[in-house]
């Protein structure tokens, strides 16, 4: 007995250190809340300014109809203004082009500059004439940036180290989509699920005091109500509806395909406009989105109205096809105009509409089934988003938090896999994992330029079913100019030797010269099936 406790006090972690370590978790923590209050300030602040921007443009369109000669002209006029504005403010800060997501993941993993004193400005008043305008997009995009750019801001003001400064970044961009659709807990796992891929304390712990502070300043300012404001009780659904929600799932996985694929088509489209100024481009495409507003007012904006219509059964199942299609490439078109805008809330759109179409055509070939299209619309938002993105976790715990409602959680995790399957099978890529990856290659960014000689460490996190799994270090193959020098595994470091097996979950740690380090970080991210992981610190 002596022997096993004199072996216990051995290992055991002097108090002094662990000390040390909860202050430094504190004192994060304390940070991260500040880095959430600033995401949740400036992300309310957003949603105010499109909803005002929405109000606006229907008491213009209303307006404008009662002048029969030349009343379509207002729109696209004054849309056209607010395009070439927007599109001028933007040429200032590029970075702020789109959703501004992949850039945060570029940030993330030091092959990109966070500027938050810039970023912020343009990405709001950009992001308000761009959207309020009437451009197919959402405003979740931007409030990830503008909270990474907090989270920035927080750092430089307390001096933190490049480490935290990551953390930070990360925790206010799930504050900053938290805020968005005061979704607090999707906030955390988009975190942990997109951009870290770490149940690290810091990570966890930070994103959850980021998400909760930014809901919470988010809640105070719009109110305590879920996005979607339904009213109605949703009945529950059997069973036997299972074989119908198959059928939503692989729509959902086909679509969500083609979705990603115009997507990137939309982008190429962009760049073959790059000869015309980008304020023109964004002119020249309200103007577009302007006249077809004021025939189909439905699609323009983000669509949050329309939305709320599919999932209340409002929408009638003859003109859902037509509204489909139609801000489907609304959608791709302002993707190319090049302004600030996400894509999160026009494919929750587009799937709520899909959703609603399946439940009321399901209803009229089984009149048992009527009455239940609110539930159609829900699942079918959160099987599109996770075809789309391939955020399956994000997926479902959003549409829960944006509902209010858990009561169909079986057939909606059931209708996201069907999906996930099928895009999968389809061989579609995450949008995300393309948008970055695409931009990193326009640019030929290999890293930022650094003193000759100097390193840096990276992480990579071990995915199931990875060719490095079961493998030995020595046969890993590690690229040229790559150190492997610790696994971090189940909470303790390893050493690695030539004979020590990688397994499932294992941390990474690389060290590599900064300026070969984009390249290694594809290499790995083959072999270890994770995406671009977060880079540690510098030394």
């Amino acid at each position: 007995m002596a022997r096993v406790e004199t072996v216990l006090q051995e290992h055991s972690v002097p108090e002094g250190i662990l000390l040390r370590r909860y202050s430094y978790l504190l004192r994060f923590l304390c940070t991260g809340a500040l880095a959430g209050a600033g995401a949740g300030l400036v992300g309310a602040a957003f949603r105010l300014a499109l909803t005002e921007g929405d109000l606006w443009r229907n008491s213009l369109l209303t307006w404008a109809k009662g002048i029969p000669l030349w009343g379509w002209l207002a729109l696209p006029f004054l849309g056209a203004l607010a395009g070439g504005l927007a599109g001028w403010l933007t040429s200032l800060a590029p970075e702020t082009a789109g959703s501004g997501i992949p850039h945060v993941e570029a940030v993330l993993i030091n092959l990109r500059r966070l500027v938050w004193w810039r970023v912020i400005p343009v990405k709001f008043i950009a992001g308000a004439l761009a959207i309020g305008a009437g451009l197919s997009l959402g405003p979740e995009g931007p409030a990830v940036q503008m909270g990474a750019a907090a989270g920035k801001a927080v750092s430089d003001g307390f001096g933190r180290s490049k480490t935290e400064e990551l953390h930070l970044i990360a925790c206010g961009a799930g504050a900053g989509l938290a805020a968005a659709f005061n979704a607090p807990l999707a906030g955390v796992v988009f975190v942990l699920e997109e951009l870290r891929r770490n149940f690290s304390p810091y990570a966890l712990g930070g994103a959850l005091v980021a998400s909760v502070v930014a809901d919470m300043v988010s809640r105070h300012i719009l109110g305590p109500l879920p996005t979607f404001r339904l009213i109605e009780a949703w009945p529950v659904l059997p069973l036997t509806t299972l074989p119908v929600f198959l059928v939503l799932g692989v729509l959902a996985g086909i679509l969500g395909a083609v979705f990603n694929w115009s997507l990137l088509a939309s982008l190429e489209l962009g760049d073959r406009l790059n000869r015309f100024p980008r304020w023109l481009r964004a002119l020249l495409i309200l103007f577009l989105a302007g006249i077809l507003g004021y025939f189909l007012p439905e699609v323009l904006g983000g669509g949050h109205l329309l939305a709320e219509e599919a999932l209340a059964g409002k929408v009638a199942w003859t003109l859902i096809p037509l509204l489909f299609v139609v801000k489907f490439l609304l959608t791709m078109i302002s993707n190319s105009a090049g302004v600030p805008g996400g894509i999160f809330l026009p494919l929750l759109v587009l799937g709520a509409l899909l959703g609603s179409l399946v439940g009321q055509v399901s209803g009229l070939l089984i009149p048992a089934f009527q009455g239940m299209v609110p539930a159609f619309a829900m699942i079918g938002m959160a099987a599109y988003f996770v075809a789309i993105l391939r955020l399956p976790l994000t997926g479902v715990v959003l549409i829960i938090e944006m509902t209010g409602s858990y009561r169909h959680i079986v057939l909606l995790l059931f209708t996201c896999m069907i999906a996930y399957l099928v895009v999968e099978t389809l061989g579609s890529r995450p949008a995300y994992e393309m948008l970055l990856e695409r931009d990193l290659a326009r640019a030929r960014v290999e890293a930022e330029p650094s003193p000759v000689g100097k390193m840096l460490m990276l992480d990579f996190a071990v995915e199931a079913g990875s060719d490095a799994c079961g493998r030995l270090v020595r046969d890993l193959e590690l690229p040229p100019d790559c150190l492997l020098v610790t696994i971090r595994r189940k909470g303790r470091e390893i050493i690695p030797r030539g004979n020590t097996s990688i397994q499932e979950g294992d941390h990474l740690a690389v060290i590599t010269p900064e300026e070969r380090a984009a390249e290694i970080c594809h290499e790995l991210s083959g072999v270890t099936r994770c995406k671009f992981q977060q880079k540690l610190q510098r030394f």
